[in-house]
């Protein structure tokens, strides 16, 4: 198969090494593009130190478990190749279509205008004019496109004639954060705005006010205060290049679905792809066969695999580049899908989508082998940030399959030594309860109770519930009886509650008895609860120790001033 033609790089910091190195694990470094690919730019700079320096450790401490689970041989586990297998297919796909359909439809000025700003970042006032019909919020200002035009060059006037911007904008500006900010954007780097306002300000001179530049917010005055160089100085030129079209093609999104549609198309036509409808439609009828035998002896349900699997006298389902394929070979393609995920066969339709999409994803499989994708900057940096995270997991539960499991002498020790606060019956209490239909009723008994009338003779003479015990009720916890429980914590022994709503729209009258006292809850009753505990905390102790020790095993040489 085509991905074990490749051998699996160690890890994503091979591809952005260089003098924006932020970390140095043995000899192993990882970019400022690394840790932004772990923890976002715009979150780490709202973070406090005592924050970023957690941060950075837990950046640390994934990495180190990578390196380690490497060391181990951990991406030879099978579980784990088949789930880099898998992936990479999909990847490359994903890459493949990304070259065959996204690449072509940028304009090379696009790419052209973005290598040459993308090193370069802006701190950026803007003030934004809308006016009815600009996709600002539904309540745009009730002004015209005309009349937007003529404020924003009135505002531009004013600046000139020396007026501050960050004043200008409170007073004028629609952008809804203008009250908080002043205008102020802060620094933006290339790719972050709507391409009207970028091609603006990168083309802006420092303290000079933009022409009113119009967007589909409204029409925006745009003032560059400095300019400095961006995080992108540290790319080499393959890495480089590959962030230029991946950011600029963000500006041709809207087109990529018709595209890749055509293209979808085109290629099923070039490759002769023929689907056999009577096959098609016997799949369906087996489908639905299987589906009803499964729910008649209560299994699982419906798996499209092992349909596909059992079809084996079906013949060929679908012509593909002058040979036929039976269902087997499509089961085999679905195998590498989460069963959770697997498509269900129920209309004609369904079935012909479901194998053209496996089709197309074979030949973009194909396609890319040959157009060299796989080697490409973005495929590998994807791939090793995917590897990096199976990895990553792989060595974590590593860590869980090392924990010590409990014994009984484990489960006594800390039965004994916590059966006090965390195994203890629930609190209980027995009462006598007078429970009665109407509410006078309940009143006059009351009445005669505060007066000194024995509680349990009224309760055998009067009480709905229980008047041969003279109402007597319990031990009872809280999860037994909420209200009776709630009503009894609040009295003294052999005092008297108030009248309480019961249930069925009845009232009644309580006396508290005794409090039960609490007892430890038998070994036996607990020993399954205690045993998980202790499972969970020794996996815990060995994530933690083990990862944690990995900080003594490896050098370790920060530079966090780049982050700054």
């Amino acid at each position: 198969m085509i991905m074990k033609k490749m051998m699996i790089m160690l890890y994503v910091s091979v591809l952005f090494a260089g003098a924006g190195t932020v970390l140095t694990i043995d000899d192993h470094e990882f970019s400022l593009q690394n840790f932004y690919s772990y923890h976002p730019k715009k979150q780490w700079e709202r973070a406090d130190s005592l924050q970023k320096d957690q941060i950075f450790m837990e950046f640390i401490k994934r990495n180190l478990c990578v390196i380690e689970a490497h060391k181990l041989g951990l991406q030879n586990d099978p579980g784990v190749a088949i789930k880099i297998e898998n992936r990479s297919q999909q990847l490359l796909v994903n890459e493949s279509y990304e070259q065959f359909v996204a690449r072509p439809l940028i304009p090379s000025s696009d790419l052209d205008f973005a290598r040459h700003h993308a090193k370069t970042e802006l701190f950026i006032s803007h003030l934004l004019i809308a006016f009815s019909g600009s996709q600002f919020s539904n309540n745009a200002p009730r002004r015209t496109l005309d009349e937007a035009f003529i404020l924003v060059q009135q505002i531009k006037t004013e600046f000139e004639g020396g007026e501050d911007f960050g004043v200008l904008a409170k007073k004028y500006s629609d952008d809804p954060s203008v009250e908080k900010n002043s205008g102020v954007l802060g620094w933006v780097e290339w790719g972050v705005t709507v391409p009207e306002f970028q091609i603006a300000a990168f083309n802006l001179k420092v303290g000079v006010v933009s022409p009113p530049v119009l967007t589909v917010f409204g029409y925006h005055l745009i003032l560059i205060t400095d300019k400095r160089l961006s995080d992108f100085q540290y790319l080499d030129d393959e890495a480089y290049e590959s962030f230029i079209i991946n950011i600029t093609k963000n500006s041709v999104r809207n087109q990529l679905r018709p595209a890749a549609l055509k293209y979808d198309s085109l290629k099923i036509d070039s490759y002769g792809v023929y689907f056999n409808m009577s096959a098609v439609r016997k799949i369906i009828s087996a489908s639905d066969r299987f589906e009803k035998e499964t729910s008649l002896v209560g299994a699982n349900g419906f798996d499209s695999v092992t349909l596909l699997e059992s079809l084996d006298k079906l013949g060929v389902l679908c012509v593909y580049e002058g040979r036929g394929y039976g269902p087997k070979w499509f089961a085999l393609r679905l195998d590498r899908i989460p069963s959770s995920r697997r498509p269900v066969f129920r209309t004609e339709d369904e079935v012909v989508s479901v194998f053209r999409t496996i089709i197309l994803q074979d030949i973009a499989v194909k396609e890319g082998a040959v157009a060299g994708v796989e080697s490409s900057f973005t495929y590998r940096q994807r791939r090793e940030q995917m590897i990096s995270e199976l990895l990553y997991d792989a060595y974590l539960k590593h860590l869980v399959n090392s924990a010590s499991v409990p014994d009984t002498s484990d489960v006594i020790n800390y039965y004994n030594a916590n059966k006090s606060v965390n195994y203890m019956e629930p609190e209980k209490f027995i009462v006598r309860e007078i429970r009665v239909e109407k509410r006078s009723i309940a009143d006059s008994l009351l009445l005669l109770l505060e007066a000194g009338a024995d509680f349990s003779l009224l309760a055998q003479q009067n009480s709905l519930t229980r008047p041969e015990g003279g109402g007597l009720y319990g031990p009872f916890s809280k999860n037994q009886n909420r209200s009776l429980f709630n009503a009894a914590t609040l009295l003294e022994k052999n005092k008297i509650s108030p009248i309480l709503p019961s249930s069925g729209n009845n009232f009644s009258i309580i006396q508290l008895v005794e409090r039960v006292s609490r007892s430890p809850l038998s070994l036996g009753r607990v020993y399954t609860q205690i045993e998980s505990v202790l499972i969970k905390k020794n996996q815990d102790d060995a994530m933690d120790v083990g990862v944690d020790g990995l900080l003594k095993v490896y050098s370790i040489n920060k530079n966090m001033s780049l982050l700054n």
